[in-house]
């Protein structure tokens, strides 16, 4: 009864606000206002992202706690590293586009372990690089290198026990309006199938990062290339078509021809191999062909580098009216690496492990001055 009173009560205060509210007007000496709107929105990024490339530095496994304990009480080791495994990574397997391996199982790392009860599972992942468009790969931080998992299971003695680590692409990448992208892994971690695994074999992969620009009218021959499977291979195109003129030899990956038509032309590359069920893999490229006589540089990929060993590439230009003058227009050099402002050869000792992006420039002799610019990486490696 004290509840409905008071709800009556409080109905009728409101009515009362509302009738005093709704029944005066304002005075006329009332200034006029503005409107403020707030809005919401979630701005979708200015490109897709087209490839996440992750390099996997270690994966490990850590065994369940009283085989630890005794392990430990037999070696009399307190090291918090006590218990972790770590496995073999397949050669050539360690780097992987999470793009191109939506639907298959790729197989990472095998090795054999005691039987036994293992709890933990973790993974480092020592680069990632992510494609927006058909720009360039971009470095990404991690918020973390180590992904740990507790994920109890069991080895045993004659069988294959395998683990799927199942990264969702989708929910991982995020791009912001302003083109920053942050990674946070969304993965799943789970039983799967075991796959039948040669020694030293891998499934197929295109090899060929980029393939050069070209010209109207010049002469333009590339080669595709794809590691592991079964051989021999063959190529196709699978979406999008080549520069006009441009064909593909399905059996050796060389495209070649004299291009006919100026423009940026982007297709899907596939490799598929010999096995049985077939393996295939796909990578997506943009070729650029330039305007008769237009200056346009080339080269869309460096070679790679060893700390303390020397170095040697040239980037190449058409068209425009030689000689040539080549310059950084930003970015640097590899520590050790000097450009040769007349020949476009990049030469030296590098000093120093990284990868190193700049913007390279060319110029040629015309009255006005053309000019054309390339992004491009070089990557150093330890020695």
């Amino acid at each position: 009864m004290k509840i409905s009173v008071l709800i009556v009560t409080i109905v009728a205060a409101l009515a009362m606000v509302v009738m005093l509210v709704g029944g005066y007007p304002a005075p006329e000496t009332a200034q006029a206002k503005g409107t403020l709107q707030i809005m919401v929105t979630d701005a979708p990024p200015e490109e897709e992202v087209t490839s996440i490339m992750v390099t996997v530095e270690s994966v490990e496994v850590h065994k369940a706690a009283a085989q630890q304990e005794q392990q430990q009480s037999a070696t009399n080791s307190t090291n918090e590293e006590a218990g972790w495994l770590p496995l073999d990574i397949l050669a050539g397997n360690e780097t992987f586009d999470l793009l191109q391996i939506q639907g298959i199982e790729e197989v990472l790392a095998v090795t054999e372990l005691e039987p036994g009860k293992y709890t933990q599972i973790r993974m480092t992942i020592g680069n990632l690089q992510v494609k927006l468009g058909d720009g360039d790969l971009q470095d990404v931080i991690l918020p973390s290198g180590k992904l740990k998992f507790v994920r109890p299971f069991d080895i045993v003695e004659g069988q294959t026990t395998a683990l799927l680590f199942d990264f969702d692409a989708e929910k991982s990448v995020n791009v912001a309006g302003s083109g920053q992208i942050m990674f946070k892994p969304v993965i799943k971690l789970s039983m799967t199938t075991p796959q039948t695994i040669e020694p030293g074999t891998k499934h197929v992969k295109i090899s060929t990062p980029s393939l050069p620009n070209g010209a109207v009218g010049v002469s333009y021959n590339a080669t595709l290339t794809a590691d592991g499977g079964v051989t021999p291979y063959t190529w196709s195109i699978d979406k999008g078509t080549l520069p006009a003129d441009l064909t593909l030899d399905s059996v050796t990956g060389i495209i070649c021809g004299v291009p006919t038509a100026s423009g940026d032309f982007t297709f899907t590359a596939k490799v598929s191999d010999n096995s049985t069920p077939i393996k295939s893999d796909t990578q997506r490229y943009t070729i650029t062909i330039a305007a008769n006589e237009t200056l346009i540089i080339t080269t869309m990929n460096m070679a790679d580098g060893v700390e303390e060993t020397a170095y040697n590439a040239t980037v190449v230009a058409l068209g425009g009216t030689p000689p040539y003058t080549w310059s950084i227009a930003k970015g640097n050099l590899p520590d050790g690496l000097a450009i040769d402002t007349a020949s476009g050869v990049i030469s030296g000792t590098p000093t120093k492990k990284g990868n190193y992006n700049f913007t390279i420039q060319v110029s040629d002799n015309a009255t006005p001055v053309n000019t054309d610019a390339q992004r491009l990486r070089i990557r150093i490696a330890e020695d």
